[in-house]
């Protein structure tokens, strides 16, 4: 008797692990198909705020001199339009010709958010300059807001081109964003599992 007793056991063990199985199949199953139509995931300007702030901060060069931006903040705008504001600090320190300028100021430009899921870029289509002000108005700030407007408009592509920022928000699906979209309240990532 023990024996069949051992043996209903194993038998009744085989038919709730081949349950269990198969219960298991059809949820990736179906996890699988709803994904492949497109899962969403919404990106509050907060969360793109912090995102951002993994890319910074950033120096970029000038005829004479660099700027260096700092303290980014993404902000929602209208008309389909993302904005970054950020803080900078133009700076020209060439000691052997004793130069050492320095000012501060605040920028922010804008543009429309897109994704290139070839390269897995972040683009910004039509980006511009929405504002460009330095703390202090004197003869250095305009000297350096005339070389800031000539970097910008030959450095700056259309799109603009940006890496995915190596954020623990976005590691998880990096590889499967097919689309970034901006609804007037979210960034969106559209997600495919193909």
């Amino acid at each position: 008797m023990p024996d069949i007793t051992k043996q209903q056991e194993l038998n009744t063990l085989r038919t709730s692990t081949f349950y269990v199985a198969i219960v298991y199949s059809l949820l990736i199953i179906s996890a699988k198909a709803y994904s492949v139509a497109g899962t969403t995931v919404p990106i509050s300007a907060e969360l793109a705020t912090s995102i951002a702030g993994d890319l910074f901060p950033v120096t970029v060069k000038l005829s004479k001199g660099n700027l260096f931006l700092t303290e980014p903040v993404v902000l929602f705008l209208n008309k389909g339009r993302i904005g970054m504001q950020v803080r900078f600090q133009a700076y020209d320190h060439r000691p052997a010709q004793g130069i050492a300028i320095s000012e501060m100021g605040r920028a922010v430009f804008s543009g429309k958010i897109g994704y290139d899921p070839g390269t897995r870029q972040i683009l910004l289509h039509e980006p511009r300059i929405d504002k460009l002000e330095f703390d202090q108005k004197n003869d250095v700030t305009q000297r350096f807001l005339a070389q800031l407007k000539e970097a910008w408009s030959m450095q700056v592509t259309n799109p603009i081109r940006a890496g995915l920022p190596p954020h623990p928000y976005l590691l998880p699906f990096k590889d499967n964003i097919q689309d970034l979209s901006y609804d007037g309240k979210n960034i969106n990532l559209t997600l495919s599992y193909e």
